[in-house]
């Protein structure tokens, strides 16, 4: 039917009992266009059919997915810091340690099982709720409560009224850990949404409430659904789970392609805010327009041979998590749950079958099983396990062993690759924000790409249309590990790069700046032009980087291990002076500023933990950073230098050396005023 509807009409009315009319969208363009234009596309009148409308309008501007412009950066921005790639890397070993567990465990019984029961529910669960602190005796009611808030299976009065006394629950809930927070903080979102105050002002309880809530729609079953839906595929398609098995090195690009190939969420809405025009339909203001991401991630026109399941698929330019600034803020934090459970099965199952019939979960909103019952057969190799970490292949693999891959857009140019390699580089072409565009191009490691509007003879490698621009306005370069660079050779024209996973981050690359190196997996680029800007996104690969083992065997020797030679609590009151001490140099790595007692003061004191803070308390912070975190105090001053200036040089230069606050952390602050 999808298919049927992409090629004769990609956007088309429909008429639903239970949903009432909206416009139904099931191609990538169009797709793609709707969310990436959060002014014309609205989100606060609600992201799904059939939701509650006074539900929607109580949440809508206090919850991150119903909100748009200032209110949805000021909410995202607190979300942010806990599901960057930083903060999600530090769940590593003990969630890999627990699917490894799991699976040992599952192996040992040597019996059938519930996938979805025994093994894709636990993963998100443990990860969502060790990052929201949820006590463990309350995680299994909490699970069960979540699946009943959103269980479709009775679109009557009895189930609406089932769901709301689910979402009352889940407040409740919330709601006991929060005053629990406010009186014991910890390290976890909770506690973090507690002492929020971006812009200076606090979330409201209601705020925080309903965000947890979102989180836990957003976070516990779409994974499960990625996650039982692979190990479908891959009891179905033996011989593409044995090429995993010989090659791990492909794990990265098969968690792309299982996202793809499942699309757990079924649909995204948004409401018009204007009249406007999409592909060859006009769209009122006011209308709703529902895309539909499973036939999105198998249109014909983006993906080759969108109907089978390829782990070394590339490019996929996929849009499973959505786009533009509503891109999932949760997006690294399932890779990494996926890729968990890929990394310890292929070292541990040689096989996969599945029992009697997969039972799908009735649902528009998300696509996936509520019963899979397999049976695993074990592998019988020996050797070591890497668990779900960074890894890296052993050996290059060639470009036969590869497969060709599709090709979108133009081929290969200065570089440019449509067969990819983990290092290469995607970049979505101007206008194909718009469905205008015509792919996207890879940059392979150290190679690069120019942008412009080219001459006769003289082509750039991606056409800008702007008449008014240089024929080669600058570079794209891709170095190794995911790193990538950008030049721009404009006279007078500065280029924006803003990070489509963070709450309004973005760096300016100003005329004639060469090279500048670009911190966002996840990047678009802004061009002015004389008719508008020109977009480009940029995708760079998660960095294979390769890490010793530093986990050591429960009888080791104890002397053979170590402490943290930091150990700092980046939600604690003297983590916070530590980080107002460190600003100027983290904004302008250049300075040597340091501030003084009294501009910390200031600086701390629009949050509501530091409201009544004095010097001598943010004094009383510096010494206790120095002497008892960082060992500062314990160390001779150089000659001829002493008192409270050395001091904090000290702990400014050690916080920065050893990498003790990252930018993530001015997060943490209030937001600057402008000067």
């Amino acid at each position: 039917m999808w298919r049927q509807a992409r090629g004769e009409h990609p956007v088309a009315w429909t008429e639903s009992e239970l949903a009432g009319g909206f416009w139904s969208v099931v191609t990538h363009a169009e797709g793609s266009e709707v969310i990436r234009r959060p002014t014309s596309f609205v989100s606060d009148q609600g992201m799904r059919l059939q939701a509650n409308p006074a539900g929607v309008r109580a949440a809508a501007g206090r919850m991150l997915v119903v909100s748009d412009g200032a209110e949805h950066r000021r909410l995202r921005g607190v979300h942010q810091a806990w599901f960057n790639a930083r903060s999600v890397a530090a769940l590593v070993p003990t969630l890999g340690a627990r699917v490894e567990a799991r699976l040992d465990a599952l192996l040992a019984r040597g019996t059938a099982f519930d996938a979805i029961a025994e093994l894709t529910s636990e993963v998100p669960r443990w990860a969502l709720f060790d990052l929201l602190g949820v006590p463990d005796e309350d995680q299994d009611e909490l699970a069960r409560t979540m699946e009943a808030a959103f269980d479709d299976s009775d679109p009557g009065p009895a189930g609406e009224a089932a769901r709301t006394a689910a979402h009352t629950r889940i407040f409740g809930h919330f709601g006991d850990l929060l005053d629990l927070r406010r009186e014991e903080p910890g390290d976890d979102i909770v506690s973090a949404l507690a002492e929020a105050a971006p812009d200076g002002v606090p979330l409201t309880d209601d705020e925080i409430l309903l965000n947890c809530d979102g989180l836990m729609n957003g976070g516990l079953e779409t994974t499960s659904h990625a996650l039982a839906g692979a190990l479908l595929v891959f009891a179905r398609q033996p011989d593409v789970w044995r090429r995993l098995r010989e090659d791990p090195g492909l794990i990265d690009t098969a968690v792309e392609e299982i996202l793809r190939w499942t699309s757990p969420a079924l649909h995204a809405l948004r409401t018009a805010a204007e009249d406007t025009v999409l592909g060859d339909v006009r769209i009122a203001a006011g209308d709703r327009v529902a895309i539909w991401y499973p036939s999105c991630n198998r249109d014909e026109k983006v993906f080759a041979d969108p109907d089978t399941f390829r782990i070394d698929r590339r490019p996929n330019p996929h849009i499973a998590f959505g786009g533009g600034p509503h891109y999932c803020v949760g997006a690294t934090l399932t890779r990494l749950e996926v890729k968990c459970v890929l990394a310890a099965a292929v070292e541990r199952v040689a096989e996969i079958e599945v029992e009697g019939e997969a039972v799908r979960r009735p649902s528009n909103f998300l696509q996936g099983l509520s019963h899979l019952r397999i049976g695993l057969t074990p592998d019988r190799r020996t050797g070591p396990r890497s668990g779900c970490g960074p890894r890296s292949d052993p050996e290059p693999r060639s470009d036969s062993e590869v497969g060709p891959g599709p090709e979108i857009g133009p081929g290969p140019v200065n570089g440019a690759s449509s067969s990819g390699t983990s290092s290469d580089l995607r970049i979505a072409l101007p206008g194909a924000d718009s469905g205008t565009g015509t792919g996207t191009v890879e940059v392979r490691s150290n190679q690069e790409v120019t942008f412009g509007r080219g001459l006769i003879g003289a082509p750039a490698d991606i056409s800008v249309d702007d008449p008014t621009g240089e024929p080669i306005a600058g570079r794209i370069r891709a170095a190794e590990d995911g790193l990538w660079f950008i030049t721009n050779l404009s006279r007078a024209r500065t280029y924006v790069v803003e990070n489509e996973e963070g709450g309004g981050e973005y760096v300016c690359v100003p005329p004639g700046r060469l090279d500048m190196p670009v911190p966002f997996a996840h990047a678009r680029i802004s061009l002015p032009s004389s008719s508008g800007s020109t977009y480009m996104s940029v995708r760079a690969p998660t960095p294979a980087n390769a890490y010793a083992a530093t986990s050591y065997a429960a009888d080791a020797d104890p002397a053979a291990q170590s402490d943290p030679a930091f150990a700092l609590d980046p939600r604690s009151k003297y983590f916070l002076v530590l980080v107002a001490l460190c600003e100027p140099q983290l904004r302008t790595p250049a300075t040597m500023a340091i501030p003084s007692t009294a501009e910390i003061v200031r600086r701390l004191s629009p949050l509501a933990s530091c409201r009544r803070i004095s010097p001598a308390a943010v004094n009383f912070h510096i010494e206790y950073i120095a002497r008892n975190k960082l060992g500062v105090r314990n160390q001779q001053p150089p000659s001829g230098r002493s008192g409270g200036n050395w001091l904090r040089q000290a702990v400014v230069s050690t916080a920065l050396r050893f990498r003790l606050v990252w930018t993530e952390h001015l997060a943490l602050l209030p937001v600057a005023e402008a000067r």
